[in-house]
């Protein structure tokens, strides 16, 4: 029998470090192309990696890719404070999402301060009850020595 060569240690990490190096390039120039189609919307990273025609995100997720994850992370950013700022924001669209994500955030807060004002109900109610007991139990107290005199 023949033996089959089936690669060497170096030959694999050639061709890891080449694959990682395709895939940069992919994932940059689908960044690249990003900026000039779509300047004034939200990326997402899946649509990142996958117009990079990349089957996953592994690559994305990569620790020698975190620069390309920080570009669309930017990106974002920026296009949420120029959203949020003055009226040169207000003419930009604002995304469902946003919308949505502010919407709740509203909710959450209007939630918080109402339970907060019903705690504060609850704690005057009780201490008008209190004071009311306390009212009733003075006022026999003066009924009882009035009656002694």
């Amino acid at each position: 029998m023949k033996k089959i060569s089936r690669g060497s240690h170096q030959g694999l990490l050639k061709n890891r470090e080449e694959t990682k190096r395709l895939n940069t390039e992919a994932l940059w120039q689908q960044v690249q192309r990003l900026r000039k189609e779509k300047p004034n919307t939200l990326w997402s990273y899946k649509e990142v990696w996958q117009g990079a025609g990349l089957k996953s995100n592994v690559a994305l997720n990569s620790p020698w890719n975190a620069s390309i994850k920080e570009a669309v992370a930017e990106h974002n950013r920026l296009l949420r404070e120029q959203a949020e700022s003055g009226t040169a924001g207000q003419t930009q669209r604002k995304t469902l999402r946003i919308t949505n994500k502010e919407l709740r955030n509203q909710i959450k807060q209007l939630k918080i301060e109402h339970e907060k004002a019903l705690s504060k109900m609850a704690i005057w109610e009780a201490e008008a009850d209190f004071y009311q007991r306390d009212n009733e139990r003075l006022q026999r107290k003066i009924n009882r020595l009035l009656e002694t005199e």
